[in-house]
């Protein structure tokens, strides 16, 4: 080994003692001097937090119907600000804020300040642009909706705190927030830290396809506009399983930006605002007047024009009187003396048992936020008087929710069986995926009865109401006219025009309720809602790929032919 190999070896030897030395001294001064302090602290902990991420709304086709997004607030540290004059001046148009307000703030003594609360993601990138010290940019969640107003009263909306406000987001909250996870957390270094992990909120696949709704909530704004109405609902539903296939209301709203809402909006008219239903309820007297066998398809009674009860006289909407009249022409003319005077022999407990079976005066339990349940007085009840039962029958003195009322027309195009009305199909969580199931909510009425009842209501629309009429298609329904009550007093010009109608009328694929608040260019739900009703199903049949009666018949005689 020569001189120069020796030399390299001693230096490389000191700089490893030099460095042992610096371990061993920081050990010392780490266990011996400092050991009493970092006894003290091994008890100090801190709260940490994990927050979930919210999930996902889709439609029934995949599409994005609710997802997330963020906002930024900007803040500074003044002390750290070395050019508050320039930032300033930068700042200000970017922030649209006082240049003086703004350099107020960057020359106080603050360890940190608020600039701006909440601003878009295009506004935190200038800002984090520009070239200067101090300043600080943090993400705000928020909730994001690509498809702007549509579906606004059924999605709802989620505050600034993350808690949904209405619609499926305010029903869905525990599902769609996910859960937090928070430990105490000891901050010595001679403690092994735990992991906090959130679970993230679990994703809902709704029943309503995306383009069925827009053709809806399309159709609903020409209405409002042709028949000059001032707010109207659709609902459009599968009667063999209680999905919701589309629900709309106008006016609507945009969920992300509800702050700047009249709360008045924010409430979903389809489940949250009662009504009276007018003479769609005839359909439901009608039902149970059947059922209860009070009377036959064949039964006839006499019709004076006017009917007392409890005090109360029932006059026809058109003040005639008609005589002797039979159940079908009752119906299709829409005769109020005729179904107070149904209601009337069967009495208010049989009567009555069936409105409760239809569900009228409670929720159906659609996974929709505040559902109202609507209003029902009952015999005894101190609201109830016996003129009641009169009124009642031709929907006046009862009030409903649009959907209480599609639901309960649903068992005459479903075999006398109410199916619970639901609008998420899919929950895909942590656990799995959860599929709803179609659920049985009462069978108010036998299948005959309900067959009975469809007939009737397709010689209504054919013979009285041709407004509602779909070319190719044999319709079931029912018209509906009711005035509205403010402060007790029936106001003499205001209405809402109705109409609910099933398709096709032998074996139904869907079931449509139009309601058309204040029409200002004709009162009767035949001229407004009726004609609504067409427009729509006649686009509608052709999206959900329903056959004309002609092709079901030609299918049905094959398949009979077949089967021989």
């Amino acid at each position: 080994m020569n001189s120069s190999q020796k030399s390299r070896m001693w230096i490389v030897v000191a700089i490893l003692g030099f460095a042992a030395l610096i371990i061993v001294g920081r050990l010392v001064a780490f266990q011996v001097v400092q050991g009493p302090e970092w006894a003290e602290r091994a008890g100090d902990e801190i709260l940490v937090v994990a927050k979930p991420e919210r999930g996902t709304i889709f439609d029934r086709n995949g599409a994005v119907l609710a997802a997330n997004t963020a906002d930024y607030q900007i803040g500074v540290s003044p002390r750290l600000v070395t050019e508050s004059e320039q930032l300033a001046t930068a700042l200000a148009p970017i922030l649209q804020q006082s240049r003086y307000e703004i350099l107020g703030v960057l020359q106080s003594d603050q360890s940190f300040a608020l600039l701006s609360g909440r601003v878009s993601a295009e506004v935190a990138e200038l800002v984090r642009a520009l070239p200067y010290e101090g300043l600080q940019i943090d993400p705000l969640p928020r909730r994001f909706y690509p498809q702007d107003d549509m579906l606004c009263h059924s999605l709802g909306y989620v505050d600034f705190d993350g808690n949904g406000g209405s619609g499926v987001e305010g029903y869905y909250q525990r599902e769609l927030a996910g859960e937090a996870a928070s430990a105490v957390v000891n901050i010595s270094p001679l403690t092994s830290q735990q992991s906090v992990i959130a679970h993230e909120g679990a994703d809902l696949v709704l029943t309503i396809d995306r383009s069925l709704q827009y053709v809806v909530e399309d159709h609903l704004r020409r209405a409002l506009e042709d028949y000059r109405a001032v707010s109207g609902s659709i609902i459009v539903m599968n009667p063999q399983t209680g999905a919701i296939l589309a629900m709309a209301s106008a006016p609507c709203y945009s969920p992300a930006e509800f702050y700047e809402t009249d709360t008045g909006l924010l409430l979903n008219p389809a489940v949250s605002q009662q009504h009276e239903p007018g003479s769609v309820m005839k359909l439901i007297t009608m039902a149970a007047a059947l059922d209860a066998a009070v009377v036959t398809p064949q039964s006839t009674y006499y019709d004076a024009g006017i009917l007392e009860v409890g005090g109360h006289k029932t006059y026809n909407w058109d003040r005639s009187a008609p005589g002797t009249t039979d159940m079908t022409t009752l119906l299709s003319r829409s005769l109020n003396v005729g179904a107070a005077t149904l209601a009337t022999m069967m009495g208010p407990d049989v009567y009555y048992d069936y409105l409760q079976s239809f569900g009228f005066g409670r929720p159906t339990g659609v996974d929709l936020m505040s559902e109202a349940a609507g209003t029902m007085p009952l015999p005894g009840d101190s609201l109830w008087t016996e003129s009641f039962i009169a009124t009642n029958a031709y929907g006046q003195g009862i009030a409903v929710t649009p959907l209480q009322m599609i639901t309960a027309v649903s068992a005459l195009a479903n075999n006398g069986t109410i199916m619970q009305p639901y609008i998420v199909e899919e929950i895909h969580g942590e656990n799995g995926i959860f599929v709803h199931e179609p659920t049985v909510l009462s069978r108010p009425i036998s299948p005959e009865t309900a067959a009975q009842v469809t007939a009737m209501a397709t010689t209504a629309v054919t013979r009285e109401v041709l407004e509602a009429q779909v070319s190719g298609y044999t319709i079931a329904g029912k018209t509906g006219t009711a005035q509205i009550a403010e402060n007790g007093i029936y106001l003499p010009d205001d209405v809402i025009g109705s109409f609910i109608g099933w398709l096709p009328a032998e074996n139904p694929e869907m079931i449509i309720y139009v309601k058309i608040d204040r029409p200002g260019t004709a009162p009767w739900g035949s001229q407004t809602a009726a004609p609504a009703f067409a427009d729509l199903a006649d686009e509608l049949v052709v999206m959900l790929d329903v056959p004309p009666d002609t092709v079901r018949l030609q299918a049905d005689v094959m398949a009979a032919r077949q089967g021989q």
